[in-house]
This record gives C-alpha cells, structure tokens and sequence, in this order.
C-alpha cells in the first residue's frame, strides 16, 4: 500500500468516526457483514456494514467491501470499497419488512496485476482509485428484535463505474 492510499484510507475514517461521534444518535445501532459481488470484475467480496438510525425512518450506513476479483490467464484483479449511505426506510408488513432507497458517496481502491510468460517471465501492477455517488436500492427482512438480513443492488457513478450486490446480516446492539 502506497502513501498516499494510506492517507486516503485514514481521512475517510477519520471522517467517518467524526460524523458518528458528533451526531446525536437516537437510538438504534446494528453491525454486521455478509457477502457481495462486483460485476466489474466479475469477483466475489466481503462486506463489513453499520448502520445508525437518526430516526425511525432515517439511517446512515458506512461499510467497506474487498472484492476478491478473478485470475485469468495469469491475470488478477480486486477492489477495496468503502462507502457510507443514507437510507429512508419504509416499513411493511407490521414492520418486519423494510425497504428503502439508497443514496451515498463511494471510495473504491482497484488494483490490477498481471503474470506471463514471453521471452522473459514478466509481472505487473497497476493500482488506482476513484471517489463515486451510490444509487441503489434495499430490503431489510427482520427475524426478531436484534437479528435482520438485508439485500442491496447498488449503482456506483465514477470513473470506474460499477453495479454491486450485497447481502447479509444485521445484529441490533
């Protein structure tokens, strides 16, 4: 990892911890994780996800996702995405159904490799990243009072633009 990565890394923390530490949080606070899949580089990922409810109605969510990405032909490619969203939940079926539209900034770090053979043995790295508006979609199915699944197909606008799956759990703390 770069320098300039790492200080890319550490400001969107850093700015993330600011934003939950300053804003009254009104009551509920979930964690949780689960899987996703990038079309882009056609790879399966991790996701680690939160989510604060400023009311009952209106949530951020912050999350970061590795995409494993593929190996083709000697040919390798993932991606690090960390995004933070805001979600305007509408509830139903006696509340244990919610869906809701998905709105929110991306910051995703792609790395690209390459190894073959010509007349010598040769390797290759090339690493970049873009900043990207989220525009998506998700459900939140709640099973009892501190355990959800979601789902969320998202659009990411940016330079390297993107269409993301994930799905997982959600623990109420």
């Amino acid at each position: 990892m770069n320098q300039k990565s790492f200080r890319n890394y550490t400001f969107i923390l850093a700015g993330m911890m600011l934003l939950f530490t300053t804003a009254k949080i009104q009551a509920q606070i979930a964690i949780g994780g689960g899987l996703g899949y990038n079309e882009k580089i056609s790879g399966p990922g991790i996701t680690v996800k939160a989510e604060f409810n400023i009311t009952d109605d209106i949530a951020v969510s912050p999350g970061a996702t590795y995409f494993f990405g593929n190996s083709l032909y000697g040919f390798n490619q993932n991606t690090l995405a960390v995004d933070l969203n805001a979600h305007y939940f509408f509830h139903l079926i006696e509340n244990k159904l919610k869906i809701y539209p998905l709105l929110g900034a991306n910051y995703s770090n792609y790395k690209t490799g390459a190894s073959y053979y010509s007349y010598y043995y040769n390797t290759y790295e090339v690493s970049d990243s873009a900043f990207g508006v989220n525009i998506g979609a998700g459900g939140r199915w709640q099973f009892s009072e501190k355990l959800s699944v979601y789902l969320e197909p998202k659009y990411v606008v940016s330079d390297y633009e993107q269409i993301i799956i994930n799905a997982g759990i959600l623990f109420q703390l």
